[in-house]
């Protein structure tokens, strides 16, 4: 507010002069009374006037500039912003108002700043880990892959967006495998364990896992995430160390000790389905003779030859293994009736006589003598199938060898 007076002057002058310009906010008002008395000194009222209109829009100009460069400057700030620029700051200048709105808008920057650098460490993290690092949604669908899981799996992080986790089934665990694992995350929201994925080109690759459910504010599954830890060499080293242990090293057939864990699966599946199983003895007549004539080595080329042979006759969830010198068992799962393996016995007995080609010429020739035990008609414990699967095998060789016998005589 700006005031202008005139005092009252002598007789014949000014009367009195009174100017007042109202300053409310950035609107300027003005509102003046004058009176003359005398025509002399109109000039001296206009002048007056003036200076208090020229002091009024001084004041009014000074005030617009102490609102208008911080608010400019504030505006400036938002817009760097708004272009992504965390460091862009307000000047903490200007009104009261304006300053504690800067005030707000830096500290809002401020927690922006620090929230971006956290997301840019997370973000440095997934891609730079060892680790391969899949996040799926809540129906199993890939929606994020890291580069260690990218050279995991060889698959591109395009090809891998969008997809269901299936692609990466290996087909070497069955349904009852991966049942269990969900069970265990619906129970305890993780799952630990280890599990053979396929590469983008068929192969396969060993991994430890570990799966977490991340769940949203409602306490419903949104995400899940699985931890890919490659154990690759280590399984196959190990898988090398169990065929040294559980595999024949001439035949590359199951071992006895191979042969009882198999046995005692299928033995449980049987029980469970209700189906039959028959463990059959096999010796080969006349092997000691061609050791005898040929030598070692003709004896292995013989054993390696029928080895390839029993193979062939089987199916996929049969099992044939070498158990000593020139015996065999076979173990026939999912039997539907005691006709079946008979007929697979007899079709082992044809196989076996045919002459075996040797390295250094000639041929030799064996045949096989079979003992067959069936579960549950004869025994139901592993060790009472074995032992009356030998004792059949033997009643065939007393009985002329080249043959097969049922045990109780059939």
């Amino acid at each position: 507010m700006a005031v202008t007076a005139a005092n009252k002057g002598p007789r014949g002058g000014v009367g009195w002069l009174f100017a007042l310009t109202l300053l409310p906010g950035a609107l300027v008002g003005g509102a003046f009374l004058l009176t003359l008395r005398q025509s002399g000194g109109s000039a001296w009222a206009v002048a007056a006037v003036l200076a208090a209109l020229a002091a009024g829009a001084a004041m009014a100009w000074r005030f617009a500039r102490a609102v208008s460069r911080p608010l400019a400057a504030l505006e400036e700030a938002a817009r760097r912003a708004a272009e992504g620029d965390g460091s862009a700051r307000a000047p903490l200048t200007g009104p009261l108002e304006i300053v504690r709105l800067a005030r707000r808008f830096n500290e809002m920057q401020a927690a922006r700043e620090a929230a971006g650098a956290r997301l840019e460490l997370v973000s440095s993290v997934f891609s730079a880990t060892a680790e391969g690092i899949v996040l799926a949604d809540a129906q199993m669908r890939i929606v994020e892959a890291n580069r260690a899981f990218q050279a995991m799996s060889g698959y591109r992080r395009e090809e891998l967006i969008g997809e269901s986790t299936r692609i990466l089934q290996s087909g070497k665990h069955d349904r009852a495998y991966y049942e269990r694992m969900w069970r265990a995350i619906a129970a305890h929201g993780h799952w630990q364990g280890q599990i053979w994925d396929r590469r983008r080109d068929g192969s396969l690759f060993a991994a430890y896992l570990t799966i977490s459910r991340v769940v949203d504010a409602g306490g419903a599954v949104s995400h899940y995430i699985a931890l890919f830890s490659d154990i690759t060499s280590q399984r196959l080293e190990q898988e090398e160390i169990e065929r040294v242990a559980y595999t024949d090293p001439l035949t590359g057939l199951p071992n006895r000790r191979l042969l009882a864990d198999r046995l005692r699966q299928a033995l449980a599946r049987a029980r469970r389905d209700g189906t039959l199983l028959a463990v059959c003895a096999i010796d080969l007549d006349g092997f000691k003779a061609v050791n005898d004539n040929g030598g070692h080595e003709a004896g292995d080329e013989v054993l390696v030859a029928v080895a390839a042979r029993l193979q062939r006759l089987l199916r996929a969830n049969d099992t044939v293994a070498r158990v000593g010198g020139d015996e065999f068992v076979l173990l026939l799962a999912d039997l539907d009736e005691p006709a079946r393996a008979e007929e697979i016995a007899e079709r082992v007995v044809l196989a076996a006589r045919e002459p075996v080609a040797l390295p250094g010429g000639g041929s030799a020739a064996v045949s096989a003598s079979i003992g067959i035990a069936l579960y549950p008609v004869d025994a139901e414990s592993p060790r009472d199938l074995q032992r009356l699967s030998d004792g059949a095998m033997y009643a065939a060789k007393r009985e002329g060898r080249d043959r097969f016998r049922r045990a109780g005589g059939g």
